[in-house]
């Protein structure tokens, strides 16, 4: 069994959004795990909140610009550039990519800010349970305790994951999610939970307009939880009910080509050491597999979402 990490949650009530659908900014020293000071984040957790990072130390809430580039023989402006605070470096910066003139810059901190902003307009109780940083991509966990019994001894919540990301390869994306309460696994599915994107390009001349539809269409997702967390526990019981079989392993895995002999080598460990013999046990295997990964990736988060969505599938197994 493993162990239940929940902490107190915070609990809010439902923010009166006036007119416009959006109240001022929320002050952040109201909410559990304050971060006076997010550039001086260089720990593992933050309070309760695990950190992830991989390939870099630098934290994710440094100072991030966005700085024209001239030509040197012309002096023409020919793009700009996304530059990161990074003490390692002799200028100071670390270049991360160039983007156009109407790249919009979204900085970690304000997709955090924003995040919480829907946690706490939502009116439900919720606790930030995750941060993922690679140095370019960024990736933030809030978990709701709004549940569902899958059994009598098992319950199903929700959670509100957000992407964002200073190289392009991420959209702004934020979406609920699924969570197990007894592993605090995470299942990503764009299948069955709605979701936000929004392109790093400045659609209105009003940057903060942009951000307020955000707020407006992330708290139209949190409305939408009960009916589709309904909806993906009765496909979770359809798991629990199939038991898996030899030559149901080899279709399963025949769905997933993408994942490597490591990664299924470690699937099929958690498998056979802690889950019982049905498909509803393999999916916690590799959710655990890909939500607990010392050395996160962003492409376990894709190989999660997939992974999930794949069993999920209304298919025969």
């Amino acid at each position: 069994m493993c162990p239940n990490r929940f902490p107190t949650p915070l609990s809010a009530p439902a923010a009166d959004l006036g007119g416009d659908g959006i109240s001022e900014a929320i002050d952040l020293s109201e909410i559990k795990n304050p971060t006076h000071d997010l550039s001086d984040v260089s720990v593992s957790e933050l309070g309760d909140i695990i950190i992830n990072r991989t390939k870099t130390q630098v934290s994710p809430f440094v100072p991030i610009v966005k700085t024209p580039n001239y030509s040197e023989n012309s002096g023409n402006l020919t793009g700009y550039s996304v530059e990161i605070e990074d003490k390692e470096e002799k200028t100071g910066y670390r270049h991360i990519g160039n983007v156009s003139a109407n790249y919009l810059l979204l900085r970690n901190e304000d997709v955090r800010a924003l995040s919480m902003e829907i946690a706490m307009k939502s009116g439900l109780e919720f606790r930030e349970s995750r941060i993922f940083w690679d140095g370019a991509r960024f990736l933030h966990v809030i978990d709701f305790l709004e549940s569902e019994h899958l059994s009598d001894d098992e319950e199903i919540g929700l959670g509100l994951i957000t992407q964002s990301s200073y190289d392009r390869s991420w959209r702004y994306r934020i979406a609920l999610m699924g969570k197990r309460f007894v592993c605090d696994n995470g299942m990503i599915s764009g299948e069955f939970f709605a979701e936000v994107n929004f392109k790093h390009m400045k659609s209105v001349e009003d940057e903060d307009e942009t951000w307020q539809e955000i707020v407006k269409r992330g708290l139209s997702i949190i409305d939408q939880a009960p009916n589709q967390l309904h909806r993906f526990v009765e496909a979770l019981r359809y798991l629990c009910s199939i038991e898996m079989t030899e030559s149901r392993m080899r279709q399963v895995w025949q769905s997933f080509p993408t994942i490597g002999d490591s990664l299924m080598g470690q699937i099929m460990t958690r498998y056979v050491q802690h889950e019982e013999p049905t498909l509803f046990g393999f999916l916690n295997a590799g959710t655990n597999v890909f939500w607990h990964n010392e050395k996160l990736k962003a492409s376990d988060m894709r190989h999660n979402e997939s992974f999930v969505s794949g069993l999920l599938a209304e298919r025969e197994w």
